[in-house]
């Protein structure tokens, strides 16, 4: 059980983030980015559904599959969505036994991987809160990491976080939960507006290594900068987390990695209407 006196656990109290330096060997990142390379040049042959999302926040932003990606896709920002699902390389890492560890603390919970997102550039994503999109079971049982592959600097789309806004209470749409309704999403706005206004909150952007690790809470209002150098790459692995306790009757559904985690099982993401069904 956590105790009040653990500094890990005050900053994640205080802030709503922690910050990981050099958790991974640049060997180690090395070889993802190197899977990542490979997967992009067998993508034609790839009989796997995987999923990405190109042109991301933009208005030509769409879901296809890998396989039928072109090389242009690849030079804007894109996100490819759960090859944790298919790959152990992917898999290994988000549930590193270090990385797990620390998880633990942080949710009283073994992690249970719900999704995966590689990124080639910044995703330039508005500012939000992750229970918009993919709330837990129960209040306290979800948290993402980001896993830096590249170097990150001011001019290729970093991170941008509140630190302690996910002590705001949680906005409740008109259905009573916090998954977004989009129609409602300017409510949602305003009332985040006027608490990080009332409560005197300051943005951070994160400037890191390859190698270095954010871990935030599931309230935590976070987003990216834009980019301003499109010709720097700001490669990342974004994982977020259920907490396996929570979700004691899914067994069929949950898959053991290994003494660290679990990970959910499910299919992959379908592709938009109009693309080659899968």
């Amino acid at each position: 059980m956590n105790t009040p006196s653990s500094p890990l656990i005050q900053r994640w109290d205080e802030d709503g983030f922690v910050i990981l330096r050099g958790l991974f060997s640049p060997a180690r990142v090395g070889r993802l980015n190197a899977f990542i390379d490979q997967l992009w040049s067998d993508r034609a042959g790839l009989s796997l559904p995987v999923t990405i999302d190109v042109s991301i926040e933009s208005g030509d932003q769409r879901r296809i599959l890998l396989r039928d990606a072109e090389d242009r896709d690849r030079q804007r920002p894109y996100k490819i969505n759960d090859l944790y699902l298919d790959y152990p390389i992917v898999r290994e890492m988000v549930l590193d036994a270090r990385l797990s560890r620390t998880l633990q603390i942080l949710f009283e919970g073994t992690p249970l991987v719900c999704n995966t997102l590689n990124f080639e550039y910044g995703s330039q994503q508005s500012d939000h809160i992750d229970t918009l999109y993919m709330p837990s079971r129960r209040s306290g049982g979800m948290l993402a990491s980001w896993i830096a592959l590249d170097t990150v600097t001011a001019s290729n789309g970093p991170l941008r976080y509140w630190p302690g806004s996910h002590r705001i209470p949680p906005f409740h749409f008109s259905h009573g939960r916090t998954n977004a309704i989009a129609e409602e999403m300017p409510d949602f706005n305003a009332y985040i507006k006027g608490e990080v206004e009332r409560r005197g909150l300051e943005p951070k952007t994160l400037e890191a290594e390859p190698g270095d690790v954010l871990i935030w809470h599931s309230q935590l209002l976070h987003g990216g900068c834009p980019i301003d150098d499109a010709a720097k790459t700001r490669r990342s692995l974004v994982t977020h987390y259920f907490r396996r306790q929570d979700y004691r009757h899914h067994f069929w559904r949950l898959r053991q990695q290994h003494p660290n985690g679990f990970f959910y099982r499910r299919r992959h993401q379908a592709v938009d209407r109009g693309a080659e069904d899968i």
